[in-house]
């Protein structure tokens, strides 16, 4: 236990409703992980988990509003609307059955809150919170290192990482998310079991990689990837779209520092993360897959997009899309629209394109392909005037009088609604309620991303 901590104006009322009719039934009930995290950190959780002695079964008897998911790892999901309450049974670590790989196949052991603790991944992770004492429990030292500012496995670090590599992708959202630093042997680790990362499912790494993207700090996340060797091989397909593995790696770590030509894939790779995450800091809007594949292959073709050259451009887009997305597991829908957004974008950005505007505003799509084109405009420069139009017939606003967009370049892409009227989706997709719609997405000038507070 720790002193008394007073979370009460920050605890989402929905998810102490779970705990106390939890508690009332005569089960162990705690805020649990990223929650508990941040609310020591004095960030704003995206989501609140509960961990509870009550079995799956038992929740869902509790409550009618809910469902229990998952086989590897089976848990409840308790709704209030659109918002989920994740509510999960205390674990142990499961037992180790002698052979070599120690890759965890099933989680349904059900242990002590204790237990439950120390299975968990970090340390910064294993916190619970109880709200009837107001305390803190914690028994894997986590807030030492939320002090310190350090990631660092619970247990050791080369087997928790082995028992499920997806665990190194997470070690690198948060230590690009929150600003820290990896612990010497949890660093250690990372270096040596990367590789290991490839016996994860594709649907596993590929979510994680949309959560690295959605964080709000993809292009740190995506250097620190570079750094330990996770890249090549979570990333390996595309990573070779820019080279020859060495030198594309090496390429990457240049552009990273800004040298070369902003239209230099590996330069532009960088410039669209870094936009991407101002742009998620700015609105918190939940970008969907197909946006988050046209930031990823859009360096491939950005010298294109810039000069207009829609030449061959379709097949271009499906041969560089089509060599990575069936590798990784990308869905058809999410290739298909990030194709479409990247098809539209001239029409978009030249000038030309405001004699077709009424029928380009009422695309099914059109909003996220506006969205694009602020994440362009950032990174690149221009299009500022005519992406000013548009989020001016976005929000359903009389053309501003004056100069026919050009492509101007330098100040920021100005103040309109980034969509075209969709409501917004909050990042996460559990907790909050979304707004009525999409936020300004006033790009910042070019710089380096920040950390923002996210989902677990």
């Amino acid at each position: 236990m720790a002193g008394t901590h007073d979370f009460s104006e920050a605890i989402d009322p929905d998810a102490l409703k779970v705990v106390r009719r939890l508690l009332t039934a005569g089960h162990e009930a705690y805020l649990v992980g990223g929650c508990v995290r941040d609310l020591y950190l004095a960030r704003r959780p995206k989501d609140f988990d509960i961990a509870t002695s009550a079995t799956p079964e038992l929740i869902r008897r509790l409550f009618r509003n809910s469902r229990i998911i998952g086989r590897r790892f089976k848990l409840a999901h308790v709704f209030f609307g659109s918002k989920i309450i994740e509510t999960s049974t205390f674990r142990t670590a499961p037992v180790q059955n002698g052979e070599e790989d120690p890759l965890i196949t099933h989680d349904n052991e059900w242990g002590s809150v204790e237990d439950d603790a120390r299975r968990r991944d970090f340390t910064i992770n294993g916190l619970f919170f109880d709200v009837e004492t107001d305390q803190i429990v914690d028994f894997v030292d986590g807030m030492a290192d939320l002090d310190a500012r350090l990631i660092r496995t619970i247990g050791d670090p080369t087997l928790r990482f082995r028992e499920d590599p997806v665990r190194m992708i997470r070690a690198v959202k948060f230590a690009a998310r929150l600003g820290f630093t990896f612990e010497p042997e949890t660093y250690a680790a990372l270096l040596d079991v990367a590789p290991d990362v490839v016996k994860c499912s594709r649907a596993r790494v590929l979510e994680e990689i949309y959560k690295l993207l959605r964080s709000g700090s993809a292009r740190r996340s995506f250097e620190l990837m570079l750094e330990v060797g996770l890249f090549e091989p979570v990333l390996g397909p595309y990573l070779r779209q820019f080279g020859e593995t060495e030198t594309a790696t090496a390429a990457l770590l240049a552009g990273a520092r800004g040298e070369g030509d902003p239209l230099d894939p590996a330069v532009l790779f960088w410039r669209l993360l870094g936009a991407l995450d101002r742009y998620v800091s700015q609105t918190d809007e939940a970008v969907v897959n197909g946006v988050l594949q046209a930031v990823l292959f859009a360096p491939m073709i950005g010298r294109d997009l810039a000069a207009g050259n829609r030449a061959n451009l379709d097949r271009t887009i499906d041969n560089r899309m089509g060599a990575v997305g069936a590798v990784l597991g990308i869905a058809r829908r999410d290739r298909e629209l990030a194709r479409q957004i990247l098809m539209s974008h001239q029409r978009l950005i030249e000038p030309a394109a405001r004699r077709k505007r009424t029928g380009a505003a009422s695309r099914q799509n059109f909003h996220d392909a506006l969205v694009f084109v602020a994440l362009w405009v950032d990174a690149i420069g221009n299009g500022r005037n005519e992406l000013a139009q548009w989020q001016q017939m976005a929000q359903g606003q009389p053309l501003a009088a004056g100069p026919g967009g050009g492509s101007g370049r330098g100040g920021p892409a100005g103040g309109g609604e980034a969509g075209g009227g969709r409501k917004r989706r909050r990042r996460g997709g559990r907790g909050g309620k979304p707004s009525d719609t999409a936020a300004a997405a006033e790009p910042a000038p070019e710089g380096g991303p920040g950390t923002h507070a996210d989902r677990t």
